[in-house]
């Protein structure tokens, strides 16, 4: 073993016990020397698949359960959850956006519709889309509406509507708040856009365009929300699997490459495409050193998928995403401006971190699928 890893290990015998004891509250402290901190498990089934999260204005933490058709309030001062079940019975609530109108916005992937949560009270309106419904059983009193658009993800536009994965017609949807109509714009030469209902992302762009990944055409596209021009930008690695997306401060589009095991950065001004390769064998086993320490395993490939950039500049994503085998324990990042990379683990094993995001400066926030939890990056 190397130096550094008896190094680590002494330092961790000699902080045994900081990690093994839990508040009231439900708070799992974090590693003993790490900082990344769970809450949690969320208080429903063993396994409601927990994902994204997103604050609303009033400080609260939601948190979307695809498995279990819920959403969860977090109180982060009491470190408690109230859950909310959604209209339709296994609707399966994709990827949440706080809307311009202040409601916590998701699609609901297998019930054709769109969902609004209202974050003072829980309550919720369903939007159904116009396109490929299958079932439809609310005339006679039941709660079931099926369809195959496929929805996934979603986000506010800076034209002040909602835009969605639409993979069930290979496009992008827009609904506006106001009028409730809704619009798809067809994606030029996507196929199997189905894909789009397990990987689709969808995100605000540079300017005034959103962004959106195509896992199966290995690249990423932009719409102008104006115009409806697409542009399209394709990786130079090949089966690369582009999951994450995200736009930086800088204007600049990133970009995680799951099976290709990096990240990349889009210049939209000149089209031109950095990767920055995560994989090396020297990383991997430092890698399964800090597992070993820690007490927490996991696939150690570095398989990125949601990507955001914290309040510190540095991009952040997780690992692993489940595009290859999957059951990853940890968070990345990596600083852009000079090459920097560091992973943590989360204290849960093999806890599937599914989605990152950095709405407040100070913190990285991140939803646990398989251990049903939502953990605390502190950052600067």
């Amino acid at each position: 073993m190397s130096a550094r890893f008896w190094n680590r290990m002494r330092r961790t015998l000699a902080r045994v016990g900081i990690g093994a004891v839990a508040t009231a509250a439900g708070i799992a402290p974090a590693s003993a020397d790490g900082p990344l901190t769970e809450y949690g498990p969320v208080p429903s089934i063993p396994l409601s698949g927990v994902c994204e999260t997103h604050f609303d204005p009033g400080g609260s933490l939601w948190v979307e359960q695809y498995l279990s058709s819920q959403v969860a309030r977090f109180d982060p001062a009491a470190g408690t959850f109230t859950e909310f079940n959604t209209p339709m019975p296994l609707s399966v609530p994709g990827g949440m956006a706080l809307g311009p109108d202040g409601g916590m916005w998701m699609p609901e992937v297998t019930g054709n519709a769109l969902l609004r949560v209202n974050t003072a009270d829980g309550s919720m309106q369903e939007y159904r889309l116009p396109w490929l419904n299958a079932l439809n059983t609310t005339a006679l009193g039941l709660p079931l509406h099926l369809g195959l658009g496929l929805a996934n993800d979603i986000t506010a536009g800076p034209d002040g509507a909602l835009w969605f994965t639409l993979g069930g017609l290979n496009a992008i949807g827009r609904f506006d708040p106001a009028t409730h109509a809704f619009t798809e714009y067809p994606v030029p030469g996507e196929i199997l856009g189905q894909v789009q209902s397990l990987f689709g992302i969808i995100k605000p762009g540079p300017g005034n365009t959103v962004v959106m990944d195509l896992p199966q055409q290995n690249a990423v596209v932009t719409l102008d929300v104006t115009t409806h021009a697409f542009t399209r930008y394709t990786m130079p690695t090949a089966l690369s699997f582009p999951v994450g997306v995200w736009t930086a401060k800088d204007g600049s589009i990133w970009v995680s490459e799951s099976l290709g095991m990096k990240l990349a950065r889009i210049t939209p001004a000149t089209g031109a495409i950095k990767e920055f390769p995560l994989f090396s064998v020297g990383g991997l086993l430092s890698t399964v050193e800090d597992d070993l320490l820690h007490g927490s395993l996991g696939n150690p490939l570095p398989l990125p998928g949601p990507i955001t950039q914290g309040s510190d500049g540095a991009m952040y994503f997780a690992l692993s995403f489940p595009a290859a085998v999957g059951l990853g324990n940890q968070i990345g990042m990596l600083d852009p401006a000079t090459g920097r990379t560091r992973v943590w683990q989360t204290p849960s094993s093999a806890s599937y971190p599914c989605d990152v995001q950095s709405d407040r400066p100070g913190s990285i926030w991140i939803g646990e699928l398989t251990s049903n939890k939502i953990a605390r990056l502190p950052v600067g």
